[in-house]
């Protein structure tokens, strides 16, 4: 099979694999992964990506610097907006369980006061930041 890419469609794709292969070698050693990244990567030149190597003496092919550096930027934006999330996910069960104990609530209405709480936390969190964030131990 044959499939055909324009240079922006191949600049996509090059880039939806590599944030892919970011997460799933992440948490484990996935040869297949690898495997198809690195035949994407083999390609990079022909496209005119100048930020792709072929190393000999590994016999890979590695990002540039730059180029790692540009993709890192959405990872990071990624991991920031889901530690955020969790962050203000966690906070407002613990508040929650912690309101149970005093408040008996049905099913809607304890899904409904933990959606006001994680917004409350999200509200926080974005005004905020992290900096008045305690943790008693």
């Amino acid at each position: 099979m044959k499939i055909n890419f324009t240079k922006k469609q191949f600049e996509t794709l090059f880039k939806m694999v590599q944030y892919g292969y970011w997460v799933a070698s992440d948490t484990e050693n996935n040869k297949e992964f690898s495997e198809v990244e690195q035949y994407l990567n083999s390609f990079a030149k022909d496209f005119g990506m100048e930020g792709v190597q072929f190393l000999k003496e590994y016999e890979i092919y590695d990002l540039s610097r730059e180029l790692e550096d540009q993709l890192h930027e959405v990872i990071d934006e990624y991991e920031e907006g889901v530690f955020r999330d969790k962050l203000a996910y966690h906070l407002a069960r613990k508040e929650f369980a912690e309101e149970s104990q005093n408040h008996e609530y049905n099913q809607e209405e304890a899904f409904k006061r933990i959606l006001e709480l994680e917004e409350k936390y999200h509200i926080h969190i974005e005004e905020q930041g992290l900096r008045k964030l305690k943790i008693e131990v």
